[in-house]
């Protein structure tokens, strides 16, 4: 049978800290020797290339879709309608964990922050919410409170929640 990759969702409002959370729990897990990728949804219509490389020439000029690529690594950049994370998901089938970027609707197992001066509640789907981080007390509903600053305690119910879900 085929190792397919964990898939846990690090969820909260703009601006709650979703990627400095996950830019403190890769080295983490990379250090326990686990392989991460990382899959972030953008509700925007966001700018993919830099300004004056030859592929956002080519992608400027008129492309669908460009790409650049090393001995080491690449970028494709695609314009195609109804894109979703599953496809994305495939390109990483040799991962351990891949750690997706909101999807607070979404069925995923879910960690969500809930943040002093950002947000004072949850607002995910309840459905696969496994807990809260937060640096405040939150008052409403019964949820496992974690620590959004205690990076190791994450790291170990994540581990956990990990050997549960096999």
């Amino acid at each position: 049978m085929t190792k397919r990759p964990f898939l846990m969702a690090i969820s909260g409002c703009k601006n709650s800290g979703k990627t400095t959370l996950i830019t403190k729990l890769i080295p983490k897990f990379c250090e326990k020797g686990y392989k991460i990728a990382t899959i972030k949804h953008d509700g925007h219509d966001f700018k993919c290339d830099v300004v004056g490389t030859d592929t956002y020439k080519h992608k400027n000029a008129g492309a669908y879709g460009t790409a650049i690529f090393s001995n080491n690594k690449f970028m494709v950049i695609k314009e195609e309608k109804f894109i979703d994370e599953t496809y994305f998901i495939k390109l990483f089938p040799e991962a351990d964990i891949i750690f997706l970027e909101g999807f607070k609707s979404s069925d995923y197992p879910k960690l969500e922050i809930v943040r002093k001066g950002n947000s004072n509640r949850p607002i995910c789907n309840e459905k696969n919410l496994i807990g809260i981080l937060s640096d405040i007390n939150v008052v409403e509903g019964n949820y496992n409170m974690i620590d959004l600053n205690n990076i190791d305690l994450i790291v170990e119910k994540i581990l956990n929640y990990m050997k549960n879900y096999e």
